[in-house]
Protein backbone atom coordinates (compact mmCIF):
# COMPACT_ATOMS: atom_id res chain seq x y z
CA UNK A 1 0.00 0.00 0.00
CA UNK A 2 1.65 3.59 -1.27
CA UNK A 3 1.99 5.84 2.08
CA UNK A 4 0.08 8.59 2.90
CA UNK A 5 2.31 11.09 1.69
CA UNK A 6 3.22 9.23 -1.50
CA UNK A 7 -0.47 9.52 -2.44
CA UNK A 8 -1.28 13.09 -1.60
CA UNK A 9 2.00 14.25 -3.56
CA UNK A 10 0.42 12.53 -6.22
CA UNK A 11 -2.29 14.53 -6.34
CA UNK A 12 -0.60 17.85 -5.66
CA UNK A 13 -2.28 18.58 -3.14
CA UNK A 14 -0.25 20.69 -0.25
CA UNK A 15 -0.82 18.17 2.78
CA UNK A 16 -1.00 21.15 5.37
CA UNK A 17 -3.98 23.05 4.62
CA UNK A 18 -6.24 20.51 2.61
CA UNK A 19 -9.05 18.81 4.51
CA UNK A 20 -7.70 15.43 4.35
CA UNK A 21 -4.46 16.98 6.50
CA UNK A 22 -7.53 18.20 8.58
CA UNK A 23 -8.65 14.49 8.84
CA UNK A 24 -5.78 12.99 9.62
CA UNK A 25 -4.73 15.56 12.21
CA UNK A 26 -7.65 14.52 14.27
CA UNK A 27 -7.20 11.22 13.82
CA UNK A 28 -4.31 11.16 15.26
CA UNK A 29 -4.57 13.78 17.97
CA UNK A 30 -2.94 13.51 21.32
CA UNK A 31 -0.81 10.40 19.85
CA UNK A 32 2.63 9.93 19.50
CA UNK A 33 4.07 9.94 16.01
CA UNK A 34 7.30 8.23 16.68
CA UNK A 35 7.83 5.64 13.78
CA UNK A 36 4.54 6.23 11.73
CA UNK A 37 5.23 5.81 8.34
CA UNK A 38 3.57 9.05 7.03
CA UNK A 39 5.02 11.13 9.90
CA UNK A 40 8.71 9.29 8.66
CA UNK A 41 7.89 10.56 5.39
CA UNK A 42 6.56 13.80 6.03
CA UNK A 43 8.27 16.88 4.22
CA UNK A 44 7.68 20.21 5.53
CA UNK A 45 5.75 23.31 3.78
CA UNK A 46 5.58 26.79 5.10
CA UNK A 47 2.93 27.37 6.55
CA UNK A 48 1.04 30.22 8.92
CA UNK A 49 2.47 28.87 12.44
CA UNK A 50 6.08 29.15 10.81
CA UNK A 51 5.98 32.53 9.99
CA UNK A 52 4.21 33.47 13.54
CA UNK A 53 7.29 31.98 15.36
CA UNK A 54 9.76 33.34 13.14
CA UNK A 55 7.56 36.52 14.16
CA UNK A 56 8.14 35.99 17.88
CA UNK A 57 11.63 35.31 17.85
CA UNK A 58 11.78 38.51 16.21
CA UNK A 59 10.05 40.63 18.51
CA UNK A 60 11.67 38.96 21.46
CA UNK A 61 15.10 40.01 20.00
CA UNK A 62 15.01 43.54 21.26
CA UNK A 63 13.98 42.76 24.92
CA UNK A 64 16.46 40.13 25.71
CA UNK A 65 19.14 42.85 24.35
CA UNK A 66 17.55 45.40 27.15
CA UNK A 67 17.83 42.40 29.46
CA UNK A 68 21.39 42.20 28.26
CA UNK A 69 21.86 46.18 29.28
CA UNK A 70 20.55 46.09 32.54
CA UNK A 71 23.23 42.93 33.57
CA UNK A 72 25.81 44.91 31.91
CA UNK A 73 25.06 48.10 34.28
CA UNK A 74 24.12 45.94 37.11
CA UNK A 75 28.29 44.75 36.97
CA UNK A 76 29.91 47.07 35.82
CA UNK A 77 28.17 50.35 37.71
CA UNK A 78 27.31 48.75 40.88
CA UNK A 79 28.19 52.02 43.03
CA UNK A 80 26.75 54.43 40.92
CA UNK A 81 23.50 52.28 41.51
CA UNK A 82 24.00 52.14 44.78
CA UNK A 83 24.00 56.13 45.08
CA UNK A 84 20.77 56.18 43.70
CA UNK A 85 19.04 54.21 46.43
CA UNK A 86 17.85 50.69 44.25
CA UNK A 87 19.42 48.44 46.61
CA UNK A 88 21.25 46.11 44.81
CA UNK A 89 19.35 42.99 45.84
CA UNK A 90 16.17 44.31 44.29
CA UNK A 91 17.91 44.65 40.96
CA UNK A 92 19.84 41.20 41.70
CA UNK A 93 16.56 39.22 42.06
CA UNK A 94 15.01 41.05 39.18
CA UNK A 95 17.48 40.14 37.03
CA UNK A 96 17.49 36.27 38.20
CA UNK A 97 13.95 36.34 37.79
CA UNK A 98 13.80 37.69 34.03
CA UNK A 99 17.05 35.09 33.52
CA UNK A 100 14.83 32.07 34.17
CA UNK A 101 12.26 33.58 32.35
CA UNK A 102 14.28 33.87 29.40
CA UNK A 103 15.47 30.61 29.72
CA UNK A 104 11.44 29.26 29.91
CA UNK A 105 11.05 31.60 26.73
CA UNK A 106 13.60 29.09 24.79
CA UNK A 107 12.30 25.97 26.37
CA UNK A 108 9.19 26.84 25.47
CA UNK A 109 10.15 27.37 21.59
CA UNK A 110 12.34 24.05 21.72
CA UNK A 111 9.08 21.76 23.80
CA UNK A 112 5.75 23.79 22.45
CA UNK A 113 6.62 26.49 19.03
CA UNK A 114 9.44 25.10 16.77
CA UNK A 115 7.78 21.54 17.15
CA UNK A 116 4.56 23.16 16.17
CA UNK A 117 5.52 24.92 13.22
CA UNK A 118 6.13 21.06 11.38
CA UNK A 119 9.68 21.68 10.51
CA UNK A 120 10.67 18.76 13.37
CA UNK A 121 8.25 16.53 12.92
CA UNK A 122 10.19 13.90 10.02
CA UNK A 123 13.02 14.39 12.47
CA UNK A 124 11.50 13.27 15.70
CA UNK A 125 9.75 10.65 13.92
CA UNK A 126 12.41 8.71 12.08
CA UNK A 127 14.71 8.94 14.13
CA UNK A 128 13.52 8.67 17.98
CA UNK A 129 16.46 11.03 19.36
CA UNK A 130 15.40 10.42 22.64
CA UNK A 131 18.81 12.02 24.80
CA UNK A 132 17.57 15.33 23.13
CA UNK A 133 13.67 14.75 23.66
CA UNK A 134 14.02 13.71 27.03
CA UNK A 135 16.48 17.19 28.04
CA UNK A 136 14.11 18.98 26.00
CA UNK A 137 11.20 18.08 28.64
CA UNK A 138 13.98 18.22 31.30
CA UNK A 139 14.96 22.12 30.43
CA UNK A 140 11.08 23.08 30.49
CA UNK A 141 10.17 22.31 33.43
CA UNK A 142 13.46 22.66 35.64
CA UNK A 143 13.38 26.34 34.23
CA UNK A 144 9.57 26.79 34.68
CA UNK A 145 9.68 25.65 38.20
CA UNK A 146 12.48 28.12 38.82
CA UNK A 147 11.08 31.10 37.07
CA UNK A 148 7.97 30.44 39.39
CA UNK A 149 9.77 30.59 42.23
CA UNK A 150 12.36 33.56 41.38
CA UNK A 151 9.17 35.43 40.41
CA UNK A 152 8.08 35.02 43.81
CA UNK A 153 11.50 35.99 45.75
CA UNK A 154 11.72 39.08 43.81
CA UNK A 155 8.20 40.22 44.86
CA UNK A 156 8.96 38.66 48.48
CA UNK A 157 12.20 40.78 48.54
CA UNK A 158 10.16 43.98 47.17
CA UNK A 159 8.02 43.79 50.01
CA UNK A 160 10.22 42.67 53.00
CA UNK A 161 12.50 45.96 52.48
CA UNK A 162 9.05 48.01 52.34
CA UNK A 163 8.85 46.57 55.73
CA UNK A 164 12.21 47.55 56.43
CA UNK A 165 14.30 44.73 56.35
CA UNK A 166 17.33 45.16 57.12
CA UNK A 167 20.06 44.59 54.07
CA UNK A 168 22.08 42.45 55.62
CA UNK A 169 19.07 40.09 56.09
CA UNK A 170 18.24 40.74 52.35
CA UNK A 171 21.59 40.31 50.93
CA UNK A 172 21.81 36.93 52.75
CA UNK A 173 18.76 35.90 51.23
CA UNK A 174 20.19 36.58 48.09
CA UNK A 175 23.28 34.58 48.21
CA UNK A 176 20.96 31.73 49.44
CA UNK A 177 17.66 31.11 48.33
CA UNK A 178 18.62 30.90 44.21
CA UNK A 179 20.91 28.05 44.96
CA UNK A 180 17.53 26.47 46.72
CA UNK A 181 15.18 27.47 44.14
CA UNK A 182 17.36 26.41 41.14
CA UNK A 183 17.85 22.57 43.01
CA UNK A 184 14.08 22.51 43.62
CA UNK A 185 13.57 23.11 40.10
CA UNK A 186 16.00 20.50 38.67
CA UNK A 187 15.09 17.70 41.00
CA UNK A 188 11.28 18.11 40.52
CA UNK A 189 11.49 18.32 36.78
CA UNK A 190 14.31 15.14 36.90
CA UNK A 191 11.71 12.41 36.68
CA UNK A 192 10.76 12.95 33.12
CA UNK A 193 14.03 11.17 32.84
CA UNK A 194 12.74 8.23 33.76
CA UNK A 195 10.49 7.71 31.19
CA UNK A 196 10.75 8.42 27.18
CA UNK A 197 9.65 11.40 25.78
CA UNK A 198 7.90 11.61 22.74
CA UNK A 199 6.00 14.10 20.28
CA UNK A 200 2.44 14.27 19.54
CA UNK A 201 0.14 15.60 17.31
CA UNK A 202 -1.47 18.31 18.43
CA UNK A 203 -5.52 18.87 17.10
CA UNK A 204 -7.06 21.44 15.34
CA UNK A 205 -6.42 24.84 14.74
CA UNK A 206 -3.23 23.33 14.70
CA UNK A 207 -2.10 21.30 11.44
CA UNK A 208 -1.31 18.18 10.00
CA UNK A 209 2.65 17.31 11.51
CA UNK A 210 2.34 20.14 14.52
CA UNK A 211 3.08 18.28 17.64
CA UNK A 212 4.79 18.77 21.13
CA UNK A 213 7.17 17.11 22.45
CA UNK A 214 6.20 15.43 26.22
CA UNK A 215 7.94 12.55 28.06
CA UNK A 216 5.39 9.46 28.99
CA UNK A 217 6.11 10.34 32.89
CA UNK A 218 4.30 13.49 31.72
CA UNK A 219 1.40 11.99 29.45
CA UNK A 220 0.50 8.91 31.97
CA UNK A 221 0.80 10.45 34.72
CA UNK A 222 -2.22 12.71 35.89
CA UNK A 223 -0.45 13.17 39.59
CA UNK A 224 2.29 15.60 37.48
CA UNK A 225 -0.79 18.01 36.42
CA UNK A 226 -2.19 18.50 39.53
CA UNK A 227 1.41 19.02 40.71
CA UNK A 228 1.77 21.71 38.20
CA UNK A 229 -1.15 23.22 39.12
CA UNK A 230 -0.84 23.34 42.75
CA UNK A 231 2.34 25.22 41.85
CA UNK A 232 0.58 27.70 39.76
CA UNK A 233 -1.91 28.02 42.19
CA UNK A 234 0.30 28.84 44.81
CA UNK A 235 2.84 31.02 43.06
CA UNK A 236 -0.47 33.14 41.83
CA UNK A 237 -1.70 33.56 45.13
CA UNK A 238 1.37 34.09 47.12
CA UNK A 239 2.38 36.94 44.25
CA UNK A 240 -1.09 38.95 44.51
CA UNK A 241 -1.03 38.62 48.51
CA UNK A 242 2.37 40.37 48.32
CA UNK A 243 0.99 42.66 45.81
CA UNK A 244 -1.63 43.50 48.79
CA UNK A 245 1.02 44.09 51.22
CA UNK A 246 3.00 46.35 48.82
CA UNK A 247 0.40 48.67 47.49
CA UNK A 248 -1.24 49.02 51.08
CA UNK A 249 2.74 49.93 52.22
CA UNK A 250 3.24 52.09 49.50
CA UNK A 251 0.15 54.32 50.17
CA UNK A 252 0.72 54.52 54.24
CA UNK A 253 4.37 55.19 53.71
CA UNK A 254 3.27 58.21 50.75
CA UNK A 255 1.62 59.63 53.55
CA UNK A 256 4.38 60.37 55.68
CA UNK A 257 5.99 63.35 53.23
CA UNK A 258 9.28 63.42 55.37
CA UNK A 259 11.42 63.71 52.06
CA UNK A 260 12.59 66.77 50.10
CA UNK A 261 10.54 67.71 46.77
CA UNK A 262 13.31 66.06 44.68
CA UNK A 263 14.08 62.99 46.57
CA UNK A 264 9.96 62.55 47.21
CA UNK A 265 9.53 62.38 42.78
CA UNK A 266 12.66 60.15 42.26
CA UNK A 267 11.31 57.64 45.15
CA UNK A 268 7.44 58.25 43.94
CA UNK A 269 8.92 57.44 39.94
CA UNK A 270 11.10 54.57 41.62
CA UNK A 271 8.19 53.18 43.58
CA UNK A 272 5.84 53.23 40.07
CA UNK A 273 8.38 50.99 38.63
CA UNK A 274 8.70 48.73 41.24
CA UNK A 275 5.04 48.19 41.97
CA UNK A 276 4.39 48.23 38.46
CA UNK A 277 6.46 45.16 37.72
CA UNK A 278 4.95 43.55 40.25
CA UNK A 279 1.13 43.66 39.34
CA UNK A 280 2.48 43.30 35.83
CA UNK A 281 4.04 39.88 36.91
CA UNK A 282 0.56 38.63 38.30
CA UNK A 283 -1.76 38.85 34.89
CA UNK A 284 0.77 36.23 32.82
CA UNK A 285 0.57 34.24 36.12
CA UNK A 286 -2.83 33.83 36.27
CA UNK A 287 -2.74 33.06 32.47
CA UNK A 288 -0.58 30.09 33.55
CA UNK A 289 -2.76 28.89 36.18
CA UNK A 290 -6.05 28.75 34.32
CA UNK A 291 -4.56 27.00 31.26
CA UNK A 292 -3.08 24.59 34.00
CA UNK A 293 -6.99 24.38 34.70
CA UNK A 294 -8.03 23.84 31.28
CA UNK A 295 -5.30 20.50 31.07
CA UNK A 296 -6.97 18.94 34.08
CA UNK A 297 -10.54 20.00 32.99
CA UNK A 298 -9.56 18.22 29.39
CA UNK A 299 -11.60 20.68 27.84
CA UNK A 300 -12.54 20.89 24.15
CA UNK A 301 -10.81 24.01 23.28
CA UNK A 302 -7.20 23.11 25.36
CA UNK A 303 -5.83 23.23 22.22
CA UNK A 304 -6.88 27.14 21.41
CA UNK A 305 -5.91 27.88 24.48
CA UNK A 306 -2.30 26.81 24.32
CA UNK A 307 -1.96 29.16 20.80
CA UNK A 308 -2.35 31.70 23.20
CA UNK A 309 0.20 30.53 25.94
CA UNK A 310 3.04 31.74 24.21
CA UNK A 311 2.20 35.39 24.35
CA UNK A 312 1.50 35.38 28.40
CA UNK A 313 4.92 33.88 28.39
CA UNK A 314 5.95 36.50 26.20
CA UNK A 315 4.67 39.37 28.19
CA UNK A 316 5.79 38.23 31.42
CA UNK A 317 9.25 38.29 30.17
CA UNK A 318 9.75 41.00 27.26
CA UNK A 319 6.82 43.28 28.66
CA UNK A 320 8.22 42.99 32.40
CA UNK A 321 12.15 44.02 31.25
CA UNK A 322 11.24 46.59 28.49
CA UNK A 323 8.90 48.27 31.58
CA UNK A 324 11.10 48.07 34.11
CA UNK A 325 14.22 49.39 31.78
CA UNK A 326 11.91 52.51 30.35
CA UNK A 327 10.83 53.81 33.68
CA UNK A 328 13.56 53.28 36.53
CA UNK A 329 14.80 56.47 36.71
CA UNK A 330 18.68 54.84 36.96
CA UNK A 331 18.71 53.68 33.42
CA UNK A 332 18.07 57.02 32.54
CA UNK A 333 20.93 58.59 34.71
CA UNK A 334 23.56 56.22 34.36
CA UNK A 335 25.00 56.37 31.40
CA UNK A 336 24.83 60.17 31.23
CA UNK A 337 26.04 61.25 34.80
CA UNK A 338 28.89 60.42 36.74
CA UNK A 339 27.43 62.32 39.57
CA UNK A 340 24.22 60.83 40.84
CA UNK A 341 21.55 62.38 43.71
CA UNK A 342 21.25 60.07 46.96
CA UNK A 343 17.76 59.09 47.64
CA UNK A 344 16.02 57.41 50.50
CA UNK A 345 16.87 53.63 50.73
CA UNK A 346 13.99 53.26 53.10
CA UNK A 347 11.39 53.01 50.56
CA UNK A 348 13.00 51.28 47.94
Amino acid sequence: MMPLCSRVRTKRIVISPTRSSEKMSQQLSYRSIMGLPEYKNFEFDDNWIFYTVCAMIGYSILPIFIFLRIAFLFFTKKKKIQKTGLRMEILHSFLLMQFSNILLVIADFLMFRIPYTTIFTQFCASENPQSLLKFIVFFNFAAAYSSQLFTVLFCALRVAILFSVSQKTSEKIIRIVPFIIVTFGCLAALPHFSTDAFCMQMPEPMIYGSVLIISQFHASNKSMVYFNLVIYLIVTVTIAFLNILMVWRVRKKGSGGTLSTRSATQNAKIEKTLTGTMIILLFPMIASLLISMGEILRSSYFSYILLLRPFFLDARVHIVTCYFYLTHPIFRQIPHSSSLPVFSRATL
